[in-house]
């Protein structure tokens, strides 16, 4: 069995990304970073290597789409799969997180379900190129406890 990738979570909000690190906890991602920032998410970003960011959208002073496009812009980041979370999108936020590159969406609060099938979806895709930016699979053979293999 290998070993399970880390995962950051960004929220501005404490006991929100309290919550997000509980729920990955318990559905076999044992290895799971949490911030407040987005500044302090690029610093950690560089600092280790992570499988998947899920960040809420609407946060201060950097928002989550502002977070996406310096991932994306990363030469060394850019591969990093990305999950927006936010209580309600509506279609300018999708378009705009798309164009931007985000993986997918999550609405709060969180269904286990559809957290499940997003990670596996996210987790699963071809790591990109700067001419084809958005893929759908990944190289990436993990076996997730809960989720199966990846």
């Amino acid at each position: 069995m290998s070993e399970t990738p880390p995962i950051l979570i960004v929220d501005d909000q404490e006991k929100l990304l309290k919550l997000v690190i509980l729920l990955l906890t318990r559905i076999g991602f044992p290895d799971v970073d949490g911030v407040t920032s987005g500044t302090e998410a690029l610093e950690r970003l560089r600092e280790r290597k992570y499988a998947l960011v899920i960040s809420d959208l609407m946060m201060e002073p950097m928002d989550g789409l502002t977070l996406l496009r310096e991932i994306r812009g990363d030469d060394v980041l850019m591969n990093t799969p990305f999950i927006l979370t936010e209580a309600s999108f509506d279609f300018e936020d999708i378009n705009l997180a798309h164009q931007a590159g985000a993986d997918a969406f999550i609405l709060k609060p969180f269904d286990m379900s559809v957290l499940k099938s997003k990670l596996k979806q996210v987790i699963n895709r071809k790591p990109r190129r700067r001419e084809a930016p958005l893929a759908a699979e990944s190289a990436l053979s993990v076996d997730f406890p809960m989720l199966g293999k990846f």
